[in-house]
Parts: C-alpha cells; sequence; structure tokens
C-alpha cells in the first residue's frame, strides 16, 4: 500500500469516528439520516458496524441504515449475522431485512415467517382467532413449489 492510500484510509477512518460522535448529538430522525447517508458516503468497511449499531431503530433511522448497509454488499454480512443474533427483535428483523436483500435464502424465509406469525398475531389481538387459525394453516402449507395434479 503506497502512502496515498495509506493517508486515504486514515482520513476515512478519521471521518467515520467523527461521524459516529456526530449521533450522539442528533436530536431528530433528519439529524440521524443525515449522518448516516454521510455514514455510507465514505465507503468505508468501518461505517458499516456504526450502521449495525442503528438497526435497532424503527422509522427513517432503520430504513436509511438498512439501505445503507446492503450498498456494501456481502462486506456487511459478518455484522448482520451478529444482529440477527442479538437479543433486540428490530435488530435482528432488519438485520435479516440487509441479509435477505444481499440473497440470503434463510434470511428471505425468517422474514415470510415473521411476517405470518406478525398477521396471526395481529388478528388474534382483534378478535378473528378463527380466520388467523385458517391463515395459519394456509401459509404452512405454501410452498414455492409449484401444485402438482394427481
Amino acid at each position: 500500500m503506497n502512502s496515498n492510500q495509506n493517508a486515504r484510509n486514515v482520513t476515512s477512518r478519521s471521518t467515520v469516528a467523527t461521524l459516529k460522535r456526530r449521533l450522539r448529538d442528533c436530536i431528530s430522525s433528519d439529524d440521524y439520516v443525515e449522518v448516516i447517508h454521510a455514514l455510507v458516503a465514505t465507503g468505508d468497511r468501518a461505517a458499516i458496524r456504526v450502521l449495525a449499531s442503528l438497526l435497532d431503530s424503527s422509522g427513517p433511522i432503520g430504513e436509511e441504515s438498512i439501505a445503507g448497509l446492503i450498498t456494501f454488499g456481502e462486506a456487511a454480512i459478518p455484522a448482520m449475522r451478529e444482529c440477527v443474533e442479538s437479543l433486540d427483535y428490530e435488530m435482528i428483523r432488519h438485520g435479516h431485512r440487509v441479509l435477505a436483500a444481499l440473497g440470503d435464502e434463510t434470511s428471505k424465509q425468517w422474514l415470510r415467517d415473521d411476517d405470518a406469525e406478525r398477521i396471526l398475531a395481529y388478528l388474534e389481538r382483534k378478535g378473528f382467532s378463527e380466520l388467523a387459525a385458517w391463515i395459519f394453516l394456509l401459509s404452512a402449507n405454501e410452498t414455492d413449489e409449484p401444485n402438482e395434479v394427481a
């Protein structure tokens, strides 16, 4: 690595560290989104861990973090594997969303199952227990395989 590349890497890491500190001063979602965009714009892999730390957020903060992490491609996978092992539901779900967007079939299935569970729980809360059970049975038998006729 030549001295110019070294200087760029040091500058980039310094920028990521500065942006990470700026997150502490964010008050609104707009403030966070501005910093998230700046982190992604660095293109530095160090930004992945910072963005991953925001996946416990919902709304624009979570959405922009997900979009930013996807731009890092396969480099984001190790951090997302850690997120899906978290104890925080939002972080787990958002980690699976990034992995699914990067082509991970297990995460795609996890999201389908989670969506079905969320719909079922909602219907049960609203008093549609029989409908919820029927939908659950239908979704449990659903596959991507074509139906065969005997």
